[in-house]
């Protein structure tokens, strides 16, 4: 394992949990705690989040899952409310150059 990161990813938030898609090799997303849900793609933009959203309310989002099929994740909070959310098929399948 080489000792230099692929990539660096700063934020003004703590980041409280990250997840890889399973079915896009470059997709990610991570929620913070200021309510935000970035969506990551290694192969675009690697300074700026491919997309994003704030959950109404900015609750302290702790957890993110991928359903298997990569087109939804739920998000959670320290408070136990979850939701769900379409990723789109834009965003979640891979393309041929992925």
């Amino acid at each position: 394992m080489p000792n230099d990161p692929l990539y660096i990813y700063c934020r003004k938030q703590s980041l409280y949990e990250v997840a890889w898609s399973p079915i896009h090799p470059a997709l990610f997303t991570t929620v913070d705690g200021s309510g935000r849900i970035d969506l990551w793609n290694l192969n675009q933009y690697t300074e700026v989040p491919t997309a994003s959203t704030v959950v109404e309310g900015s609750p302290a989002l702790n957890r993110v899952s991928w359903t298997n099929s990569g087109q939804q994740i739920a998000v959670g909070d320290d408070m136990g409310k979850i939701w769900i959310y379409d990723v789109g098929e834009q965003l979640a399948l891979p393309r041929a150059d992925d």
